[in-house]
């Protein structure tokens, strides 16, 4: 979901881990030379899909990274089935009203315009099922620090990796 820290969690995540980040969205708007919200405008959400499940198939491949998928990566099933098969994948939750709070005045996300916390909690009902079907683990970032919430994940990381 947006909102969520999902980029500056894992910038701290990264860090912790000593590993490379790569953001998706990040990714995108390098490859397109814009915003993604002027390619929604321009191209519409379609071939912005398109366009993201490359750059997942891509990213997703070899080991050793940290990826900050852009919100509406989970909806589609091969992008699920890419990041089931070849990552841990964490879930950052966040109560309707503290997305809203982060989100608001933010002109760059645009499937929020208008009344952000009624278009957060539509986007949510949408989405969950999505993303609770290809994570691993769900950490609820509406009451800690970006730091906390790496700290967290970088633990249940090295549980997990540990049991290999």
């Amino acid at each position: 979901m947006p909102g969520t820290m999902k980029s500056t969690v894992g910038k701290e995540l990264a860090s912790l881990l000593g590993m490379p980040l790569v953001d998706t969205d990040e990714e995108f708007e390098r490859e397109e030379g814009r915003k993604i919200s002027d390619v929604f405008a321009d191209r519409g959400e379609a071939y912005f899909r398109a366009r993201e499940k490359e750059i997942v198939s891509r990213v997703c491949s070899g080991d050793g990274k940290v990826i900050s998928f852009g919100g509406g990566v989970p909806i589609a099933e091969e992008n699920r089935d890419i990041v089931r098969r070849t990552c841990f994948s964490v879930r950052l939750t966040a109560a309707p009203e503290r997305i809203a709070e982060r989100c608001s005045g933010d002109g760059s996300r645009p499937l929020l315009k208008g009344d952000v916390e009624a278009n957060v909690r539509r986007l949510a009902a949408e989405r969950e099922p999505y993303y609770a079907d290809v994570a691993h683990f769900t950490v609820d970032t509406t009451d800690i620090s970006p730091r906390e919430a790496a700290r967290i994940i970088a633990a249940e990381y090295e549980k997990v990796r540990g049991g290999k």
